[in-house]
């Protein structure tokens, strides 16, 4: 009685533990499409925000709209200083 009680038991306990493992992960969000997503949001003024303003106002959003043309303009201009001088680099000219 006692080793079938304790075969039942053991069937149990293996057959919660496969569940356990038998999960799935579908949440449909890539790290690529997340990181989209944080770049839009920052794109539109969204992040960074405050814990003291949230949601965050039409001033933090229009500050933080210039900030991101602020430093992805920069980060243009010196993209195309890199191009330009790799591409006199190859060509053997100077600007």
């Amino acid at each position: 009685m006692k080793r079938l009680a304790s075969l039942s038991i053991a069937a149990l306990l293996l057959a919660s533990g496969a569940n356990a493992f038998a999960q799935t992960t579908s949440s449909g969000l890539t790290r690529a499409k997340v990181h989209a997503q944080l770049v839009q949001a920052e794109a539109d003024g969204i992040l960074p925000n405050s814990k003291l303003d949230y949601p965050p106002s039409p001033e933090t959003i229009a500050r933080n709209k210039q900030l991101y043309a602020i430093r992805h303009a920069h980060d243009q201009a010196n993209a195309m200083a890199a191009i330009s001088q790799n591409n006199a680099s190859m060509t053997g000219t100077t600007d």
